[in-house]
């Protein structure tokens, strides 16, 4: 159920111990937290400054069910004069279960969320903070959360600007389009034999949170370790509208921007060059079992474009021409060629997407197009090793210092730490002036970063060991996949009129 405010205090409220993060997956798959989850964490450099500080707050969800902000340490952003604010809201099953019932109405996560901007409006000065300058952050599926509160009616007048890193809510991923799927699949794991929708949901009011956590991590990591998706079962939806029931999201994302009909602020979007390279660290048998695509040409293709037999095979032929025109098959040494078709497919068309669609539509607030084309190398963990690779959350590294519990701080090398002040100064930048690169003489930038011109001229800033500037990122891959989704489009639009008996 959507989130309701506490209830006023008067004695003194003890606030000396980390609260517990909501009940999730951490790095190392094991289930934490607990379904008491809704606190604010708050981070300020100064409580009595001269001139409010511009606040940043930030989201962290990956896969709307994993944790890592237990490992991230923002202090480097906090010393930029920067009030820094993070909520944990409710993941997985406990945030994202809808049903399209009043009775679960679904993204009450991103309803906590919602609760938590308000609470800055409203005592963030006792913080030294500016509730008139917002901006919120995120990566990963925290990156696509950004962008639907940009896209909320709910989330109207509580941001000013923000910052989507890896992801939008243009992604196949991020929304689900038959909600009561997952619900079922996980009522089936609890062994729930209940058919209707309603009443699988008061049955699971019955179970022991840590039950239904523990159930839906089998479910999940599952599906993350058998295929080559970036998918989750529970996620944001677009809603039933119900009478007394405030709605977040009530149309598609796409719609919603054609409409214009959404929250206008400036913002920061980009990806980094190989986010499926994740997937390594995901699956230790990653790519071991590459002959099965030249056995089976269809299993290259996406789910999300997968049609019948016929279609899959053509799709698929396209990809292996495309992909990997000089070999025409996969082998011991086209690993970089599938992860770079992974990550086009599930990242990077939706993030350039998602810059097009708002410099067509929208054009009086200025888009920030990047890329990070550098792996970081740094001293960490080796759940944590994701953070040394050019891929999915991986730039949360150049954010923030990273500190797993109980360790000291990973250190890093010397061109990894001078990247992050560099990110860290256009991030904080940006959320201060509306502009990541103010000062050209800034020694540290020595870069003045161009906002997107219109849909069809992409600026943007390669973040590499040196910062450049380009224009159109990955232009032949990106025209290819657009291809790709007309031809989809008109190959289902085929494929539906076939099944409902039309002759050609």
């Amino acid at each position: 159920m959507p989130p309701i405010p506490p209830k006023p205090w008067t004695n003194l409220l003890d606030c000396t111990k980390d609260a517990s993060p909501p009940l999730c997956l951490s790095v190392d798959e094991k289930v934490i937290g607990c379904e008491d989850c809704l606190y604010i964490e708050v981070h300020s450099p100064n409580l009595t400054p001269e001139k409010l500080m511009p606040v940043m707050f930030w989201m962290g969800s990956y896969n709307y069910m994993f944790y890592i902000d237990n490992n991230c340490d923002p202090t480097l952003i906090v010393d930029q004069d920067i009030v820094f604010v993070r909520c944990s809201s409710r993941l997985g099953p406990f945030g994202f279960l809808s049903i399209h019932d009043i009775s679960a109405p679904g993204n009450v996560g991103l309803k906590d969320i919602v609760m938590a901007l308000k609470w800055i409006q409203r005592n963030i000065r006792i913080f030294g903070g500016d509730p008139t300058n917002v901006t919120l952050f995120g990566s990963g599926t925290g990156g696509s959360m950004v962008h639907f509160m940009m896209l909320s009616p709910m989330a109207t007048g509580l941001f000013h600007k923000a910052i989507m890193q890896s992801s939008s809510a243009l992604n196949r991923w991020a929304l689900a389009k038959n909600p009561s799927q997952a619900v079922l699949q996980l009522a089936e794991q609890l062994g729930i034999n209940k058919t209707n929708n309603y009443d699988i949901v008061e049955e699971l009011r019955l179970i022991p949170a840590y039950d239904i956590m523990e159930a839906y991590t089998q479910l999940s990591m599952g599906t993350l370790k058998c295929e080559d998706s970036f998918d989750a079962l529970f996620k944001p939806c677009v809603e039933e509208e119900f009478e007394g029931q405030p709605v977040f999201l009530n149309k598609s994302p796409a719609v919603l921007i054609k409409s214009g009909n959404f929250n206008k602020v400036p913002f920061i979007i980009g990806s980094n060059n190989i986010e499926a390279s994740v997937m390594q660290y995901i699956r230790e048998d990653f790519y071991a079992d590459f002959e099965k695509f030249n056995k089976d040409v269809t299993l290259l293709v996406p789910r999300s474009l997968a049609l019948d037999e016929i279609y899959s095979n053509k799709i698929g032929r396209q990809l292996l021409n495309f992909y990997f025109r000089e070999t025409k098959t996969l082998n011991e040494h086209t690993r970089t060629q599938y992860l770079q078709l992974l990550s086009d497919c599930y990242f990077l068309y939706y993030v350039n997407k998602t810059v097009q669609f708002h410099s067509q539509f929208i054009s009086e607030c200025p888009v920030y197009y990047y890329i990070v084309n550098y792996a970081g190398e740094w001293c960490v963990p080796k759940q944590l090793d994701f953070f040394n690779s050019n891929g999915h959350s991986a730039e949360v590294a150049f954010l923030f210092r990273i500190k797993p519990p109980d360790l000291p701080h990973c250190e890093g090398s010397r061109d990894s730490v001078t990247t992050r002040k560099r990110v860290i100064r256009m991030w904080t930048n940006f959320a201060k002036y509306g502009n990541p690169t103010p000062d050209e003489n800034d020694p540290l930038l020595q870069i003045t970063w161009d906002p997107v011109h219109d849909d069809k001229t992409l600026n943007y800033l390669s973040i590499g060991s040196e910062l450049t500037k380009g224009r159109n990122p990955f232009y032949e891959r990106m025209t290819f996949w657009e291809k790709m989704h007309e031809e989809h489009l008109f190959l289902r639009t085929l494929v539906y009129f076939n099944d409902i008996g039309v002759q050609w």
